[in-house]
């Protein structure tokens, strides 16, 4: 989503330097006023050279992976355990056709790119929040990349989120086809064997996912060069005009071996699902059904598990394949081989077009709605991707998972391809609310602001999917009372803890109440149960609880107090209920008067125990690593602690102190490692007072002695450094020099030897040079705490032979790599003059590509064309290089270096010098973490003769 533009500040909030006090409920000072001083938005939310990064490996790469060398492990590490669901049979059905045998999975791109994922977010807002865990019973964390890594571990917040909600995550095996990439050389690695015929990829798979906490893999392998092509007859079956690649039957042995190794390392907690590509023979045929051609992945020839479930290709819905009947053939089959049909899932591919994707549902059901197999979502990400705004986000998320009413017990089956139903019609609405303590603030995992007891204390945009609470079960369930209109809503314009509450909002009668049903629930209360509703609303109204008991019953209990304008914490004593069963909670509000704009805000929800003490601090605070941009300005700052010994923790906040005591607000984590991504230096200050407090489930903040210090370089001098538009000139020429200088540096002195003008104050001169020669440029960047100089001997050179454009000498030169993807990205198509080529090399960086110029000539520029210049994202642009010249092919020296590119095209100009060979050594390929590089052009410039 594109959220730039939309951005909500509450009242008065937005002024940058407002105190906020709040009261803290701490062992150490239990009446003790704590000052916030609201954080400004974030000036830098690019992530810094030291950001914790979550993996992402070829296979040999993974193949030498070992947990004890993994420098990040800590931080790519979820930290929810997977929560138990209450048993689907147990489940309430809110419509005729939820069939709790159906299982739902979805492949999610919850990540835009396979690299550059901080593993719990960053200080930026766009992430894919999802949030409709109810729904689904897996999610595949759907990534990988021939330019990037093929085999994905999901991300920490993604875990948690996931987990929390008790849905397990796969990991991603991607082997893309040859015209994306992919080759065969790294299939060949994945199932290599030792010298005792075992697969040490099996051990590998089943060691990351034990490590980083998630719960199996998916493989998908499609690498084959074999190029396919739909037959347009009755028959809806694949032609294949073949290559000689080397795919074999095989492969597809080896393949099937590793899995049942696999699960025999992994044990029963990991599973692994089959992408329907490859076929016993080892041949790319998507069957789009179960097969004789592909059931050796699901049973071995002996009746033998071996993959524990399978995802059907897309085709099986198209009109060409209808009469077949696929999935209902799927369901006899798998009857026969002793599978669960609701282990294969229906693929349906909804990344381009969502709700709008045409299906046979008659196709996935009987006539009496019952699924033949489950469901499989391609791409349910498309709600995130599509929407420009959160608004739209949401009400696309409302229409895919429950339907276009955005009320689930009004799920009708499709039977046609124009309306999508839903998966509400057919999936039941889980829960893993299971156990005490329950509590939720509503949270989506991301927000414009951040509030800590209904007061926004930082402006800054932010995400941490690992903060994502448990939302409500239906979206939504609302018996309004006569005359009464609320509808429900995320709301990021306000909240009483994080990013976001829910709000309810619409016409209102008075004394009529409208009940909202939240949650699905399998709760023992006890004696020291205690329940309490955090909201408020537009006026007096009263929010009373309502609860469904194991036998059916429904018990409406008042609360202490009613709701008004402010925040209100709300208790119900839930005594007579100890010893029983609540399997729902609803809320019944009702207004005071008459209101056709009324609202209300849902805050946070708690059933807990009896309230504790706050909790002890948290011990060690320390700076694992820290890194600055080069000016001192900003800094990356890895953080961890040693947990309290409370067992009672929600969550730590991460503050910086400021001088005169206040707290400003950094950011929250669930875990006891955090980054902090571009903080800014205030001022010329060289320290920064950095400070961890533990919160715990009744919302205590606990002592907050546990500080560490952050020291800043000193940079109060400025740097100098420019650039200049041409150093190889005619007499009369004038050239442009743009000042690169820090940001600190208050006037600028220039000195140009040879020039008609040899100094300038200026910021950005313009100088001409009249007379022949070779002439050096000074730059001084001065403040008032001193001055620093560059010099360049001999940049620029004035001479007749360099008159009107340089000439391109580089146009179909010799070329040669340190590496290319395929024929079709060879090195050479960076020197043919287009840019609908390019020369792409994948794997671990630095990559090289150098140029033959045949002779030897004068060069003073090059010209590089990069990914946004080729049609590509911006994402992709080189972003570090150097450039390098030689003579002979075997020494070379460096003439320019690049740091920090992110434009389409750029331009490096350096002294003339006489060369033959030009080579660009990359080694920043990506302004993300993806190590392809992509380079569209190289121009070399000059002139065709050498200077004497």
């Amino acid at each position: 989503m594109r959220h730039g533009q939309y951005r909500y500040i509450v009242g008065t909030l937005a002024l940058m330097t407002t105190a906020v006090g709040l009261v803290a409920c701490s062992k150490q000072s239990a009446n003790q006023q704590i000052s916030y001083r609201q954080t400004a938005e974030a000036t830098l939310d690019k992530g810094m050279e030291n950001q914790p990064e979550a993996p992402y490996w070829f296979p040999k790469q993974l193949l030498k992976w070992q947990l004890s060398k993994d420098k990040v492990a800590k931080y790519n590490t979820a930290s929810v355990p997977l929560a138990k669901r209450i048993d689907k049979w147990q489940l309430p059905t809110v419509n005729k056709t939820q069939d709790p045998k159906m299982k739902v999975v979805a492949l999610s791109i919850m990540n835009s790119s396979t690299s550059g994922n901080a593993p719990r977010g960053i200080n930026t807002f766009d992430a894919n929040v999802f949030s409709n865990w109810q729904y689904i019973d897996q999610l595949v964390y759907w990534g990988g990349s021939a330019g990037e890594g093929l085999i994905v571990p999901p991300t920490a917040d993604v875990i948690d989120a996931a987990h929390k909600n008790g849905v397990p995550v796969l990991g991603t095996v991607f082997f893309p086809q040859v015209v994306s990439g992919g080759k065969l050389k790294w299939l060949n690695d994945f199932l290599k064997q030792d010298a005792d015929g075992h697969f040490p990829m099996a051990d590998k798979l089943a060691a990351v996912a034990k490590a980083y906490g998630f719960d199996g893999w998916f493989i998908n392998q499609e690498t084959d060069p074999e190029v396919k092509s739909f037959d347009s007859a009755s028959t809806g079956k694949t032609t294949t005009s073949s290559t000689s690649n080397g795919l074999s039957k095989k492969h597809a042995q080896l393949m099937q071996q590793l899995i049942k190794e696999y699960k025999q390392k992994a044990g029963s907690k990991l599973d692994l699902m089959w992408y329907d590509s490859m076929t016993k023979d080892g041949k790319m045929d998507w069957q789009n059904a179960l097969t004789k051609e592909n059931q050796s992945y699901l049973v071995d020839a002996n009746m033998k598990p071996v993959a524990d479930s399978m995802f059907l290709n897309f085709w099986w819905t198209k009109k060409r394949l209808a009469s077949q009947e696929l999935l209902k053939k799927s369901h006899e089959r798998a009857e026969k081989l002793g599978i669960s049909p609701y282990n294969l899932f229906a693929g349906i591919d909804v990344q381009a077009d969502g709700t709008a994707t045409p299906v046979r549902w008659d196709l996935f059901a009987n006539k009496q709605h019952v699924p033949y197999t489950s469901l499989g979502l391609y791409a349910p990400d498309w709600t995130h991707a599509s929407s420009d705004t959160v608004d739209e986000f949401q009400a696309k998320e409302g229409a895919l998972w429950v339907n276009d009413q955005n009320d689930p017990s009004r799920s009708v089956p499709s039977t046609t391809s124009t309306r999508w139903p839903g998966v509400s019609t057919y999936a039941v609405e889980q829960s893993a609310i299971t156990k005490q303590p329950f509590v939720t603030n509503f949270s989506l995992g991301n927000g414009y602001n951040y509030f800590i007891k209904g007061k926004n204390v930082s402006l800054r945009d932010w995400n941490n999917r690992s903060l994502q609470a448990v939302n409500p079960t239906y979206r939504w369930l609302i018996d309004n009372g006569s005359g009464n209109a609320l509808k429900a809503s995320f709301d990021y314009t306000d909240a009483y803890e994080g990013g976001n509450d829910i709000k309810l909002a619409g016409k209102m009668r008075k004394d009529t109440a409208s009940t909202i049903k939240l949650y699905t629930t399998d709760l023992d209360v006890t004696a020291n149960t205690r329940v309490s509703l955090t909201a408020k609303a537009s006026g007096k109204s009263s929010a009373k609880l309502v609860v469904t008991l194991k036998d059916g019953r429904t018990k409406t209990i008042t609360g202490d107090r009613t709701l008004g304008k402010h925040w209100t914490t709300v208790s119900y004593d839930v005594s007579k209920l100890t010893k029983k069963t609540i399997k729902g909670l609803s809320l019944k509000i009702s207004a005071a008067e008459t209101d056709a704009s009324y609202s209300a805000q849902l805050g946070r929800l708690a059933i807990t125990g009896k309230q504790q003490v706050a909790p002890e601090k948290v011990n060690r605070v320390k700076i694992d690593n820290r890194t600055f941009d080069e000016e001192g300005k900003y800094a990356g700052v890895n953080l961890s602690w040693q947990a309290t010994a409370k067992n009672k923790l929600d969550h730590y906040e991460v503050y910086q102190v400021n001088n005169d005591g206040s707290r400003s607000f950094l950011g929250a984590t669930n875990t006891t490692n955090f980054y902090l991504n571009a903080l800014e230096r205030n001022g010329q200050h060289n320290e920064t007072k950095l400070m961890v407090v533990p919160v715990d489930i009744w919302n205590q903040r606990g002592d907050a002695s546990a500080d560490v210090t952050l020291k800043w370089p000193d940079n109060r001098k400025p740097k100098a450094a420019f650039t200049v538009n041409r150093t190889l000139a005619a007499p009369g020429s004038t050239i442009k020099f743009t000042n690169d200088s820090s940001k600190n540096a208050t006037s600028y002195k220039w000195e140009f030897d040879g020039a008609t003008k040899t100094t300038s104050t200026a910021k950005n001169p313009t100088v001409t040079y009249r007379k022949a020669g070779t002439y050096n440029v000074t730059l001084t960047a001065k403040n008032k705490d001193g001055q620093r100089h560059v010099t360049m001997k001999k940049l620029i050179t004035i001479t007749p032979k360099a008159k009107g454009t340089l000439t391109l000498l580089s146009k179909n030169a010799k070329t040669s790599a340190s590496g290319y993807t395929n024929s079709s990205e060879a090195p050479k198509m960076a020197v043919d003059g287009k840019l609908d080529t390019k020369w792409c090399a994948t794997g671990k960086a630095p990559h090289t590509l150098t140029l033959d110029l045949g002779r030897q000539t004068t060069m003073s520029a090059v010209k590089l064309a990069h990914a946004k210049a080729g049609g590509e994202g911006a994402d992709m642009n080189t972003r570090a290089w150097t450039i390098q010249v030689s003579t002979d092919g075997k020494r070379y020296t460096d003439v320019a270096r690049t740091y920090n590119n992110t434009q389409a095209t750029s331009l490096n100009t350096f002294a003339a010098t006489s060369a033959r060979y030009v080579r660009l050594v990359v080694d920043k390929p990506t302004q993300v973490a993806d190590t392809a590089v992509r380079i569209y052009e190289m121009d070399v410039l000059g002139l065709t003769q050498t200077l004497k």
